[in-house]
């Protein structure tokens, strides 16, 4: 299939994109790894792989799917020798999670607010900081980062069903009460 893209003009990368997205989408829902992305595409493990995996994740975002984020399998089979867990990612189609793809978003949803309040953090200072050359714009994304973290820290009680037992931090059990409100009317019988 690649050789047919060449001939058409399209660089390795676009070409390595292509494979990958073929791919993983022909393995919709399964666990795999880099090294089983590698071996599906013939491509080697390593930054080319990688590279194009970050691409895919974008256009499966622009599609209305999702690639997940590498984590631990949550197989107790995959396992490598040195008894360690293998990151694994899915592919999943719109329309198509689980529980474990609820393990994805949390996961999302925890670095998306460290994220922001690091931005909060950081914006704030430079709003104060007296030589700062933005000191306007600063503040006023500031001010942003404190109503998204003032907007995530109002949502109230988590149903157990999108938190995992272990999750003890308000926070994660804010972010799933939101997806779990989201989820709500779309499952909700008539």
């Amino acid at each position: 299939m690649s050789r047919r893209r060449d001939a058409m003009g399209w660089t390795q990368a676009e070409n390595d994109v292509a494979d990958v997205m073929i791919w993983l989408r022909c393995n919709h829902g399964r666990e795999v790894s880099y090294a089983d992305i590698a071996a599906g595409v013939d491509i080697p493990d390593g930054h080319r792989l990688r590279r194009a995996v970050r691409v895919v994740r974008v256009i499966a975002a622009n599609r209305g799917d999702r690639l997940e984020r590498f984590q631990p399998s949550a197989d107790p089979a995959r396992r490598d020798p040195a008894r360690r867990r293998v990151f694994v990612t899915r592919y999943m189609r719109d329309g198509h999670g689980d529980e474990f793809s609820a393990r994805d978003a949390m996961s999302a949803a925890r670095a998306a607010m460290t994220s922001v309040k690091d931005m909060h953090r950081a914006t704030t200072f430079e709003a104060a900081n007296t030589r700062s050359i933005a000191r306007t714009e600063f503040a006023t994304m500031a001010q942003a980062a404190d109503e998204c973290i003032t907007k995530a820290a109002g949502i109230e009680v988590v149903g157990p069903q999108a938190v995992r037992r272990e999750n003890t931090s308000l926070l994660a059990e804010m972010i799933a009460d939101l997806e779990a409100r989201l989820t709500e009317p779309a499952t909700s019988p008539r």
